[in-house]
């Protein structure tokens, strides 16, 4: 309730008297601009990445503070996490280099070749600037990658299918926050265009004229979200919880790691809502369909265990076939 109530009383303080907030939005971006490492060309991509990072090892250890029973409780399978640490084990350093490396280096490349990084701009945005312009870029994110995302599971061409189906590999259990960068490349390039050029746009201007410390903030608040979608984890602080008029957050994405039919927005509910896309309109969820289900992921949950790097092509094309 007080989470849900801050926004609405920040709005009204804002505008009865703007001067407070605005003057922390100022000191703020003034201790951005003033630091070395801002003014580096990949510092927007290394803040998105030290994101998913914090985001990422937060979820995965989450129940080490919750305690077995208390995790039990608010996974969606009832049971302890699965594997939550494998991207820490020295051998898996590819579940966590190969996203990273791939996306600096797409990152690196597009601003050598294709968009030399302007010098950070002297003022700051005033609070009331930086909080739309934030709203704005998660709304328009959300929006733009819809269409992109139904296609990858809707496409009669297979390899457009094949594309995203690796992301869909881990079928059999609730998802773990790593889930959320392990796709493959081009799956990842098409997210970071969008990503792009929605981080272009502002309500206030021109193309290319959306303020830095509103870039900054959608890059950490966008690999939240993203992370939290993947974590398997019904906690009462999360986004669906707080905001379920408008969140789908990681009840509706588990759902459609499981079930590819459903739920292809990544954070709102609009879209899958008045296209049809959920489990009331397809008539899912059936308890007969339930018992399928279990099946399928106890069958998937004994091929994984037997997974080797030798079988990653197999691995992609299961997962195409439960997409």
């Amino acid at each position: 309730m007080v989470a849900r109530a801050a926004g609405p009383l920040t709005a009204i303080s804002y505008i009865v008297n703007p001067e407070p907030l605005d003057a922390a939005t100022s000191s703020l971006w003034s201790a951005v601009h003033n630091w070395g490492p801002a003014n580096a060309p990949l510092f927007e991509a290394e803040v998105a990445s030290f994101g998913f990072f914090v985001w990422i090892a937060c979820f995965s250890a989450l129940h080490l503070f919750l305690g077995p029973e208390r995790t039990k409780a608010s996974r969606f399978d009832k049971q302890m996490p699965h594997k939550p640490f494998e991207w820490a084990v020295p051998q898996n350093f590819h579940l966590w280099f190969n996203p990273l490396g791939s996306y600096l280096g797409s990152i690196w490349i597009y601003h050598q070749f294709l968009h030399e990084k302007p010098p950070l701009p002297e003022l700051a945005p005033t609070f009331g600037v930086f909080t739309v312009e934030l709203l704005f870029g998660v709304f328009l994110y959300d929006l733009c990658f819809f269409p992109i995302h139904w296609l990858m599971h809707k496409s009669s061409w297979g390899q457009m299918r094949k594309v995203h189906g690796y992301h869909h590999r881990m079928s059999s259990h609730t998802l773990n926050s790593l889930e959320t960068v392990q796709h493959s490349y081009i799956d990842g390039f098409l997210q970071v265009c969008v990503n792009i050029l929605v981080q272009q746009v502002t309500p206030f201007g021109a193309i290319g004229q959306k303020h830095v410390l509103s870039r900054l903030a959608h890059n950490l608040l966008v690999t939240y979200l993203l992370s939290e979608a993947h974590s398997g984890y019904d906690l009462p602080w999360m986004s669906h919880r707080l905001f379920p008029e408008f969140l789908g957050g990681a009840p509706r994405h588990e759902k459609h790691h499981h079930d590819g039919r459903v739920y292809y927005q990544q954070y709102f509910k609009y879209l899958d809502d008045f296209f049809g896309n959920t489990e009331e309109a397809l008539g899912i969820g059936d308890s007969k369909k339930k018992i399928q289900v279990e099946e399928q992921k106890q069958q998937l949950l004994r091929v994984e265990e037997s997974f080797d790097d030798s079988t990653k092509e197999e691995t992609r094309d299961l997962a195409v076939e439960r997409i």
